[in-house]
């Protein structure tokens, strides 16, 4: 009989399997990061935003650097321009300030000139100053045909003052920026600054620029007031010393016409009285003969005669003033007018020691004269120069010369002073004045002699070295 050897004690249990405490792995699933990697991440992480934060607190600390530099020079460009009222320094400083903040290559400044028809260039940099001293641009736009805002900072096309901004531009490509100093919508002046071609504008530069075109444009607008009033008030000032001389002028106008009248009215009255009275003698009878008689009638003729020539001066005068008097000049030979000079001339009243000498004409050519305007003239000369002749001689002289001949009138007589012939062509002016001087005579004469010779083209002078040392008169008279 067969038996199995099978034991008879209970079967053993086999060990349990040990379970894992986390989830049961699924198929195709990455095997889990360690947490020391994920750890590593977020640290590269945080270093990468601190990185950046700390590179864009450089960038602010300094964009707030440039600006604060910026505000400090525009606080010391606003006290600078505050004490000035010269457009020059205005300009110089905005100029200064474009250049050295801004690195612009080259810079203009322009203002409003010329009564406001152009802006002219006052100032420039990194050009030669004929260069930018040429660039003279026209008012109210400084680029005609040209759509431009003029009130607005902008680049300039490159079209834009292509003939006139030449120089400005350059040749290493810059283009042009346009800042306006605008103040009341009156276009004060500009600044134009030539840049690279990639610059760009930062926000707070734009903003400084905008801060200095105010500051830049009250101050020209100011200039140009302080300008204004300043030429204002020299104008016053000239028109009030204007015045003032005027003024003076009346005064001694007004002094010498007084005068003129007294001593006229002395100078009629004198000729009348002789006249009165030898009339008066003649009619009562009372002379002793015939001869006698014609005596008193030959002197009342002469004072008739003197008070013609007196009232004839006044008449002139007052044609003179109101510019009716007329010449009307023509070919005429001096020889003939001396000759019928001097008989005239040579029965003037003289003092037994004074000469009359005459000169020898030859052959002068004719001149353009009115005969009878010149033949007054000329005894008015004569007359003048007898009366004041003491003791000595009176000559006439001619001269010939380019285009005109000059006529002296020379005496030995009282002279003239420095002072006198200031003002001796002056009307109612007597060398001597006064009225106990010792020579009448209204004063008129020279007056209307300088009036005839200036309207027959001629002209008259007179030079004396003192009181004491004679005179010359010298007219002269264009040759026909």
């Amino acid at each position: 009989m067969s038996s199995s050897n099978q034991s008879s004690g209970p079967k053993p249990i086999p060990p349990a399997t040990k379970a894992s405490s986390g989830p049961k792995p699924v198929a195709g699933a990455q095997p889990a990061r360690p947490q020391g990697a994920e750890m590593l991440v977020e640290l590269m992480q945080a270093q990468r935003q601190l990185t950046q934060a700390m590179q864009e607190t450089r960038e602010l600390k300094a964009k707030l650097g440039r600006r604060s530099h910026q505000m400090q020079v525009l606080q010391q460009v606003s006290e600078i321009l505050a004490a000035t009222s010269k457009g020059g320094q205005v300009v110089s400083v905005v100029l200064d300030v474009l250049a050295q903040e801004f690195h612009c290559q080259r810079a203009v400044v322009w203002t409003l000139e010329d009564g406001g028809v152009g802006y002219v260039p006052k100032d420039g940099n990194g050009l030669a100053r004929p260069d930018w001293s040429a660039l003279s641009l026209p008012a109210p736009n400084p680029f005609p045909g040209t759509p431009l805002v003029l009130f607005q900072s902008q680049w300039l096309d490159s079209t834009c003052g292509a003939d006139s901004l030449g120089a400005l531009r350059g040749t290493d490509g810059a283009q042009l920026f346009f800042i306006p100093f605008e103040h009341q919508l009156l276009l004060l002046g500009f600044a134009i600054l030539a840049l690279p071609a990639d610059r760009h504008w930062e926000e707070e530069d734009l903003d400084s620029i905008t801060i200095l075109q105010r500051q830049a444009a009250i101050s020209l607008y100011n200039a140009w007031l302080f300008r204004d009033l300043s030429e204002q008030r020299d104008a016053l000032q000239r028109q009030a010393l204007e015045l003032e001389r005027v003024n003076d002028a009346l005064r001694e106008a007004d002094l010498l016409k007084s005068e003129f009248l007294a001593l006229t009215s002395h100078e009629l009255r004198t000729p009348l009285t002789g006249i009165l009275g030898f009339t008066r003698l003649v009619m009562d009878g009372l002379y002793d003969d015939a001869e006698e008689m014609r005596s008193m009638l030959q002197d009342s003729y002469t004072s008739g005669q003197h008070l013609l020539g007196l009232l004839n001066d006044i008449l002139d005068l007052a044609k003179i003033e109101s510019g009716k008097l007329e010449v009307h000049p023509e070919p005429f030979s001096l020889a003939i007018l001396l000759e019928e000079v001097k008989p005239i001339a040579e029965a003037y009243p003289r003092r037994p020691n004074v000469e009359l000498f005459w000169p020898d004409l030859g052959d002068f050519p004719e001149v353009q004269v009115d005969p009878n305007r010149l033949k007054q003239v000329l005894l008015n000369l004569l007359s003048n120069a007898l009366k004041f002749t003491k003791e000595g001689s009176v000559a006439v002289q001619v001269e010939r010369h380019p285009g005109h001949l000059t006529l002296l009138v020379v005496d030995t007589g009282i002279g003239v002073s420095a002072e006198a012939q200031a003002r001796l062509f002056q009307k109612f002016a007597q060398a001597e004045g006064g009225h106990s001087r010792e020579f009448g005579g209204t004063g008129l004469g020279l007056v209307i002699c300088k009036h005839l010779l200036e309207m027959m083209g001629g002209t008259i002078g007179l030079s004396s070295e003192g009181l004491g040392k004679g005179s010359t008169l010298r007219i002269t008279m264009p040759i026909a």
